[in-house]
């Protein structure tokens, strides 16, 4: 009995080890391709007629997959340079369906007399620039040009004379998350043209380590105080959110966020990790529109994101642990020519919406200038 028990502990030991150890690996280039064809899709499809982005409910899960498939593409891109007029093509697509429709309306201030000022959201501005970036990497000629320069001016001289360098996503709400896809954006357009504005996101990097971060842990904060609202803890949907985005213009920033967000919030299991979408909260409830429900704690958003912050971090292991859990609450949809998931267990109308945030994650990859990697070949 004594032996058979230490034998059966081995084995336990051994299936532990062969499913913890194994690395994550960016998913096949024909899977890749379907699941680019599928968001390709939905940015191609006419808005009257996308019935995937009519069951998402509202105007910024319909922005989110946009952004995020524009992202993704250029991810993709820069992993097989042969996709890169496809990106450039989709991109150009979904950066046109953010300038008109629903989508923009949704943002647009009404009461604003002056049309420069007639969009001041900063969750739509900034992905907004950060997609022009993108179109602008793939296709040297874009036609978005002149709209990439005077919006990533706007948005820089805005963040500089806020409060907190932190602008509103919505009257009375500002958000650290959705600043982080501005200075993103603000990186990438230094990045391409020269231009002096990864100056101010040094900046702003050394202004939220001393004021928007928790004394606590060191974590960026949800919120930072306003006249509006108090401060927000960290809060982990929204940390995975801020880390992916600091990644492109403060990668030390994120590596050092990553880290102390796998401390606080996360439970290592060997074969998976999970994260918590509070720290030390053991809460099991419907949750709230960020982090969906929760089950003791752990949220789905918090590990989506997790996952691609380690992807994006080289982390591998711990990228293949999140991609099991991912695995584990997904289920695939497919035919020779496309690819998505929807949610196991529970019917939830989230693609393409979570298509496009997974595609992001599972590809995240440093964004190359194409025109200075040629030149420095030459």
């Amino acid at each position: 009995m004594k032996r058979k028990k230490v034998l059966i502990t081995l084995l336990l030991l051994l299936l532990w080890s062969l499913f913890s150890f194994p690395a994550y690996r960016y998913p096949a280039e024909s899977n890749l391709r379907r699941k680019a064809n599928y968001l390709a899709r939905i940015v191609s499809t006419p808005e009257s007629e996308s019935t995937e982005l009519a069951a998402l409910g509202n105007a910024e899960w319909s922005l989110f997959s946009m952004s995020y498939a524009a992202y993704a593409f250029t991810n993709m891109a820069q992993l097989d340079s042969s996709f890169r007029p496809e990106a450039a093509q989709y991109t150009r697509l979904a950066i046109g369906r953010m300038l008109t429709g629903t989508i923009a309306q949704a943002f647009r201030n009404p009461e604003s007399a002056a049309a420069a000022d007639s969009v001041t959201s900063v969750l739509y501005l900034g992905h907004l620039n950060l997609m022009l970036g993108c179109h602008r990497l793939l296709d040297s000629a874009s036609p978005y040009r002149a709209l990439h320069d005077s919006l990533s001016a706007t948005l820089c001289r805005r963040l500089a004379a806020a409060p907190n360098h932190c602008l509103e996503s919505y009257t009375g709400g500002v958000w650290v998350p959705d600043n982080t896809v501005a200075l993103a954006s603000l990186q990438l357009h230094s990045d391409l043209t020269g231009s002096p504005y990864r100056a101010f996101c040094r900046q702003w990097v050394a202004y939220a380590r001393q004021h928007l971060t928790d004394s606590a842990t060191g974590l960026l904060l949800s919120k930072p105080r306003t006249r509006f609202h108090a401060a927000e803890e960290p809060r982990g949907s929204h940390l995975g959110w801020s880390i992916s985005f600091l990644y492109r213009f403060a990668p030390a920033f994120a590596a050092e966020q990553y880290r102390l967000y796998q401390q606080h919030f996360s439970t290592n299991f060997g074969v998976i990790r999970l994260y918590r979408e509070r720290k030390g909260s053991y809460e099991t409830s419907e949750g709230d529109v960020d982090s969906g429900p929760l089950i003791l704690g752990y949220s789905i958003p918090a590990n989506a994101f997790a996952f691609g912050n380690a992807v994006a971090l080289r982390d591998w292991r711990n990228a293949q642990r999140l991609r099991r859990v991912i695995r584990f609450g997904s289920r695939e949809h497919e035919n020779p020519v496309e690819l998505h998931y929807g949610v196991r267990f529970v019917d939830l109308p989230v693609s393409p919406l979570a298509e496009a945030l997974l595609l992001n994650a599972e590809t995240m990859t440093p964004w190359q200038n194409f025109s200075s990697s040629l030149s420095a070949r030459k």
